[in-house]
């Protein structure tokens, strides 16, 4: 039994990973609370992150855009119950006039007050999303860890 659970996490982990490398991610993002949170906080958080981001990056009509021209990806949340942070893989639109490490930090800044933030570009996303996925290999894996972006966006 207990192998045959391993399998099935390791195949979510391995479609994770495909769907990360289909996406073409250009940002690799980690976001820190620096607080005892939880992951229904940290999801909310997400969200209200990345509405941000796309408001400075696509402007005050960015709810009005297609997925394709907005932030979009996925976030893995990590360490649930001790130092709860995410690691995100996104597809950031094009914009020649934002600093997004810097924009990335100014806006969780103002969601967090003490948060932190690592901003990285892509250049494995193979191996940055089996980085960001390790955590489905244990049994104490959440499917609530798994925050897609566009669950914040109307369709």
């Amino acid at each position: 039994m207990t192998q045959n659970n391993q399998a099935r996490r390791q195949r979510l982990r391995d479609s994770y990973v495909e769907f990360v490398e289909q996406m073409e991610p250009n940002a690799f993002v980690t976001l820190v609370i620096n607080d005892i949170g939880e992951i229904a906080e940290m999801t909310r958080l997400i969200g209200k992150f990345c509405g941000m981001m796309d408001r400075e990056i696509c402007g005050h009509k960015f709810h009005t855009y297609s997925i394709d021209r907005r932030t979009n990806g996925v976030f893995f949340i990590e360490h649930a119950k001790t130092n709860i942070h995410a690691h995100g893989l996104l597809r950031f639109p094009d914009s020649l006039t934002v600093d997004l490490p810097l924009l990335t930090a100014r806006k969780w800044n103002v969601l967090t007050k003490a948060g932190t933030t690592d901003f990285r570009p892509v250049h494995d996303a193979a191996g940055v999303a089996g980085y960001c996925t390790k955590e489905m290999a244990t049994f104490s894996f959440d499917g609530d860890q798994v925050v897609l972006v566009s669950q914040f966006m109307k369709h």
